[in-house]
């Protein structure tokens, strides 16, 4: 019941969407579809009856008659699996697409993305569970509840012939002959029951299984993009060896886990195949005597059994898709514990936030760890437009930290802020070069403005970077392609063109030599006079760029001062 209410959990949203009449269309369908194939099925068994009756009575005229009719059915099955198919694709890919939409909505509203990163550390490969997991989740649950209600259609259409037929066998009881109604349904019922329990028992393992080997293979996949994300320097350390060992212990890992779940897979499904096949000469060997007696031909012996074989795939329908049952309740555990983290990660910030188109202003700021240390407290600043500030300190006392906090990106924390954070910019130590072209990573988040063509020209070539002009079209991975001194001055063309009222600068020009560190500084001050720079970095080099320095003290400590003669 607790995989239930997850997966009603996961599945309602879509269900009550404005998708949902389309969906329903589309459900209706399939099922629609899948009654024609239970209607074709029990036509089929109807047919055993007349068809091997025409045998056993050397009924030529009837034999090519049953041979027309199987025909005929085998074109309605084929008709009919068609149009299920395609029903149950176009449905998937509806469900699919808004679920994916609805999920990725999720992750990137209110920067959840990054606030998971910083809070909630245990949840592996989001990718995944977004790209792999919702697909997954879509296709197992629609082919097993649609298998779900073939056999519970099938059970309750082939019940009558089995409960009719029953009344053929007769059981010897006290010297007597006894006929016990519905003996065939029992006996189907009984062996269905006891399969289906130890088929559980047997594979009890699996779901736990299934949801290690998905995390392992996520997490040796993951290690090698990460190798290729950082390419250069593990060939700089030549941590090749290093590397491969990772890959290996992942691997194994993975294997190890892998080599498990085959072995209980093995047990589950050799149990399974010889419980469902032994199943089907059962009502042969009950009918065997009355059969040979002469009590009914063989098209009814050959009727029963086919029915007394759909009734029990029906009941024993757990049994036969077990594997699948297990892997299903995995991908509802993994995309369920996305889900509690995504709805219950602390989105809003303890800061408050107002607009004040002209200035920076933070009042009572507090900021601590989530392990509850303090890192700043009762800090008040106040700048006006055109001022600068820098952060100083070492590492590891929160200077990147407080950027966060004055951004909402830091839950953390308290106090009130003012400033216009729509006209806010933050360039952080490693720029983030979207894939896609040169002109729409150095306009990012905006869109490229083609009619400031001339500014964006004049900006890269200011900043040194005029050499990148006959690459604006083309699209590359960047991070791959620039050096880190090339993506930081980007950033920074990235700032000459957005013209922001407050711009935050987090180690921006730590890759940059005193040069071209010196240029961009200068350029920001002449291009951008009105807008107010707050900087964290280490060089003291930085100080003459900036009208205030603030430094970070241990124990939630600060000192705030001026410098003589900024440039």
């Amino acid at each position: 019941m607790h995989t239930l209410r997850n997966f009603w959990r996961l599945a309602r949203p879509f269900w009550v969407s404005e998708q949902q009449y389309p969906a329903l269309l589309l459900l209706l369908a399939v099922v629609l579809m899948t009654l024609c194939l239970v209607g074709v099925n029990i036509l089929t068994n109807f047919w055993n009856l007349h068809f091997y009756n025409a045998l056993q009575d050397k009924d030529y005229a009837g034999f090519l008659l049953g041979g027309l009719q199987f025909i005929l059915l085998q074109i309605g099955t084929a008709a009919f699996t068609v149009g299920a198919f395609h029903f149950q694709q176009k449905l998937t890919l509806r469900w699919r697409r808004w679920a994916t939409q609805h999920l990725l909505g999720q992750w990137l509203g209110s920067q959840r993305y990054q606030k998971l990163k910083l809070t909630e550390t245990d949840v592996d490969n989001p990718d995944q569970r977004i790209a792999e997991d919702i697909d997954l989740f879509i296709v197992k649950s629609l082919k097993l509840s649609l298998g779900l209600l073939t056999s519970v259609v099938s059970l309750f259409s082939f019940l009558h012939i089995l409960w009719q037929a029953s009344g053929l066998v007769s059981v010897p009881f006290a010297g007597e002959s006894v006929i016990v109604p519905g003996l065939l349904v029992w006996i189907a019922l009984v062996y269905a029951l006891l399969g289906t329990g130890l088929a559980f028992w047997l594979g009890r393992a699996l779901p736990r299984l299934n949801f290690m080997q998905q995390r392992r293979e996520a997490d040796f996949r993951f290690s090698l993009m990460r190798l290729r994300e950082n390419a250069d320097p593990v060939a700089q350390y030549r941590g090749e060896a290093v590397e491969n060992a990772r890959f290996n212990q992942r691997l194994e890992a993975a294997l190890e886990n892998f080599w498990a779940l085959v072995k209980k897979q093995k047990l589950v499904m050799g149990y399974s195949t010889f419980y469902l096949r032994s199943a089907t000469v059962i009502p042969m060997f009950i009918m065997a005597p009355q059969f040979f007696a002469g009590a009914f031909p063989l098209g009814r012996l050959t009727q029963i059994s086919a029915a007394f074989g759909e009734v029990h795939a029906a009941i024993a329908y757990l049994v036969e898709v077990f594997p699948e049952l297990a892997a299903w309740k995995s991908v509802i555990d993994r995309l369920n514990g996305f889900q509690e983290r995504l709805d219950n990660v602390e989105i809003t910030s303890g800061v408050t936030f107002e607009h004040e188109p002209e200035g920076l202003h933070i009042r009572d700021l507090d900021i601590w760890l989530p392990n509850g240390r303090r890192l700043l407290e009762g800090f008040n600043l106040s700048l006006e437009p055109g001022d600068s500030l820098l952060l100083s300190a070492p590492s590891g006392f929160g200077k990147s930290t407080l950027i966060r906090a004055i951004t909402g990106l830091w839950p953390h924390a308290c106090g009130s802020t003012h400033y216009d954070r729509e006209r806010a910019l933050t360039l952080s130590q490693k720029p983030y070069l979207p894939l896609g072209s040169l002109r729409e990573a150095l306009w990012y988040p905006s869109p490229p403005k083609l009619n400031e063509e001339a500014a964006l020209r004049h900006a890269m070539q200011q900043l040194g970077l005029q050499h990148l002009s006959e690459q604006l079209d083309e699209d590359s991975d960047w991070t791959q392609t620039l050096s880190v001194g090339e993506q930081q001055r980007c950033a920074f063309v990235r700032a000459l063109l957005a013209r922001p009222a407050v711009l935050f600068l987090d180690e921006s020009s730590s890759a940059l030599d005193s040069e071209n560190e010196t240029r961009c500084y200068q350029l920001l001050k002449q291009t951008l006079p009105e807008t107010i720079l707050i900087s964290v970095g280490h060089n003291a080099s930085l100080e003459r760029f900036h009208w205030h320095v603030l430094e970070l003290q241990s124990e939630a400590q600060w000192v705030q001062r001026k410098v003589k003669q900024p440039v």
